[in-house]
């Protein structure tokens, strides 16, 4: 689960003239605290800075550092704020592209204010060089049980006498070691570590790239020797690989960089870090780089790379399982040489599923979870994520949709599916996005799915596509189902509770809930006249029946695919539905409304930032007589831990947003990691 941390940025720029200034935020729950900007007298020339012995470096960093009065009073309150609180500290270094230099200095070696002992060797406080990147999209976190690896081992024939040869199968063995149990795919055979074999392997998704290789500082250049196909060296200029894994439409969460002078020159010879491949990476968008800063010896990797990756693989904060290996190889001469450099505020790479961290491991929340449902006494709502294997993400819709129709907007704007859908209302006509809606939706599924599709839906004409667009996905769902025990949807009807509320307008819900034995009735959320009017067609007969978990209702909050008028696509859409809903009683059904006020609310494939999540929040508090806050102790949402830059700050806002309106508690995860879970406990 993500930790809470004292955290204190150190911030290193150039004034301009030549000259260094240091500023230290530290953060704290109410509020960061910022020091004003003071001159830093540091030379990256003075000879203690490069001295062999990592005390010596460790202590002219620390009394260049801490002479301010200012950043060493931060870093104090910092400790102090960790010991009184029982947290680890966090030491973000940030160093300004104009003092670029300065990353050639052994930054790891730092020393406490009075120069008593290393301040990361520790297994309490945490150290990373956090770097900018110029590819502004955000990495994508993975969940841990999903990472894999790709291994690289270099050792090409032709090399000169002054580089031994590198050992590359127990090299790729000691790897795969230290990463197991994540899957692994290697490239250690002769001719096999060519870029474009690399490049290759990396289109599949890799997440952990690890490279051990020969390298060095030319001219200021970082190089690599790689292998040409024959086995023989293939001198590679590091900024080739570099942008050719930032043209990646997703980059390894993290690479290892086995490289003798990978990450600069370390403390015995200087040169432009900046250049090398450390920073290099991190600014081409890669999360996290871990990168050694000189010659390290097979006895201090063999120790520290399996500390590193298992730690790596329980919490996913690569800044904290580097600084715990580096307690394990802390005896080392070169225990400082592995260096982090890191995109991420959090410095989190990877996540495990579940409750967040103030809720322990999650077990009392999933306890009420467990018993609301069991008790029958939990009203599910079930948002567009659960039904994104079928339709594809909304995301990605609206990003199609801004690229084919010339979206003027802002970029991240292009990520909203109602702007998008907004300025497609104003610019064509109002129709226009319900028509395309249903449009891309049958050319998703028929390309998607053609060998699941009867000749008969699988080339509708134009004319023919809004008539039978449920029935095409009413098919491929029938089939996902039955291939997948645990699909989202059939984990939901196995709930068998008398109220469920969707925004998936097609019946992918009540198709499951018939297959479980109910008899679902079909509502809808009146918020329109075409709403109402297909409300009455399909209710007709049902309306006045006390739903039940064997006839139970299915509520479709955002209309119903039969009538393509009553979607709610575009921003005034989402507008017109909040106050409709907030002003219309006869809007929701009463049984519906009975259960929203006296039940536990699991929320279910939701972004809780997204315009879906936000509107239907809203139209539940302002319900007559709705109260979150009282009774039931859980509520249940799913946070998306990659549709935000920093989720663990994120997470501290959303959660004070919600404690004054709900008792909701926030889930780390997908729909899938979610729904597994939750049949697992109700199994168990």
């Amino acid at each position: 689960m993500p930790r809470n941390y004292s955290e204190l940025e150190i911030v290193i720029d150039n004034d301009g003239g030549g000259r260094y200034e240091v500023e230290a935020r530290h953060r704290v729950p109410e509020g960061d605290a910022i020091t004003p900007r003071v001159p830093l007298a540091l030379s990256p020339d003075d000879p203690a800075l490069r001295d062999a012995d990592p005390r010596v470096c460790g202590r002219a960093l620390a009394a260049s550092l801490f002479a301010a009065p200012a950043v060493r009073d931060a870093f104090v309150a910092a400790q102090t704020a960790a010991q009184e609180r029982r947290l680890d500290l966090r030491v973000r270094l940030r160093i300004s592209i104009d003092a670029r230099e300065l990353h050639a200095l052994p930054w790891e070696t730092l020393f406490d204010p009075a120069g008593e002992h290393p301040l990361f060797i520790g297994q309490h406080c945490f150290f990373s060089r956090y770097l900018f990147a110029r590819e502004m999209r955000l990495p994508k976190l993975r969940a841990k049980s999903d990472v894999t690896a790709l291994v690289v081992v270099a050792n090409p024939s032709g090399l000169g006498p002054e580089m031994a040869a590198i050992d590359a199968a127990g090299e790729a063995a000691r790897a795969a070691a230290a990463l197991a149990p994540v899957p692994v795919t290697t490239l250690a055979e002769p001719g096999h570590a060519t870029v474009e074999r690399i490049l290759a392997a990396l289109r599949d998704g890799v997440d952990v790239l690890y490279i051990v290789c020969h390298g060095a500082l030319v001219d200021d250049t970082p190089m690599l020797w790689l292998e040409r196909t024959d086995g023989t060296r293939d001198l590679v200029a590091g900024s080739v690989l570099v942008d050719r894994i930032g043209t990646l439409e997703r980059p390894p969460s993290l690479v290892v960089l086995c490289s003798c002078q990978s990450a600069g020159a370390g403390a015995a010879r200087g040169g432009s870090t900046l250049m090398a491949l450390g920073p290099l990476l991190a600014q081409a968008g890669v999360p996290a780089v871990l990168a050694m800063q000189g010659n390290v010896s097979v006895a201090t990797m063999d120790a520290f790379m399996p500390v590193f990756f298992t730690e790596l693989r329980d919490h996913g904060e690569v800044d904290r399982a580097a600084g715990i290996a580096r307690a394990a190889v802390s005896q080392q001469p070169d225990w400082w040489m592995p260096a982090v450099f890191t995109r991420l505020d959090s410095g989190r790479i990877f996540y495990p599923p579940g409750f967040g961290p103030d809720e322990g491991d999650g077990a009392d929340a999933w306890h009420a979870v467990i018993e609301n449902i069991q008790h029958g006494e939990t009203t599910p709502i079930l948002g567009p994520a659960m039904s994104e294997t079928v339709f594809g993400s909304r995301l990605q819709l609206a990003q199609m949709w801004a690229e084919a129709y010339h979206f003027p907007m802002a970029a991240h704007e292009r990520d909203e599916l109602p702007q998008v859908a907004q300025y497609l209302a104003v610019s064509q006509q109002g129709v226009f996005p319900r028509r395309l809606f249903f449009k891309f939706a049958y050319q998703h599924l028929s390309q998607q799915y053609r060998d699941i599709l009867p000749p008969a839906l699988s080339a509708l004409r134009n004319e023919d596509i809004i008539a039978q667009l449920g029935e095409v996905v009413c098919t491929v769902g029938r089939a996902q189902r039955q291939q997948d025990p645990a699909n989202p949807y059939r984990a939901m009807a196995r709930l068998k509770l008398p109220v469920y509320l969707t925004t998936d307008p097609s019946d992918l819900l009540a198709d499951a809930l018939r297959e479980g034995g109910a008899d679902p009735g079909i509502r809808l959320c009146r918020w329109n006249r075409q709403a109402e009017a297909c409300d009455d067609l399909l209710s007709e007969g049902r309306k006045r029946a006390n739903p039940t978990a064997q006839a139970p209702m299915v509520l479709k909050l955002f209309g119903d695919l039969r009538e393509p008028g009553s979607l709610v696509l575009t921003e005034d859409q989402y507008f017109d539905y909040l106050t409709s809903v907030s002003m219309n009683r006869n809007a929701i059904p009463l049984a519906v409304r009975a259960r929203l006020n006296d039940s536990a609310l699991l929320f279910v494939g939701f972004d809780v930032q997204s315009w879906e999540f936000r509107i239907l929040f809203r139209s539940i508090l302002n319900l007559e007589g709705a109260d979150l806050r009282q009774e039931y102790q859980h509520l249940s949402a799913q946070l998306d831990p990659n549709s935000i830059v920093d989720p663990v700050s994120a997470r501290r806002y959303l959660e004070r947003y919600f404690q004054d309106k709900a008792r909701l508690k926030l889930y780390w995860g997908d729909v899938g990691m979610f729904t597994a879970e939750l049949l697992r406990r109700l199994e168990g």
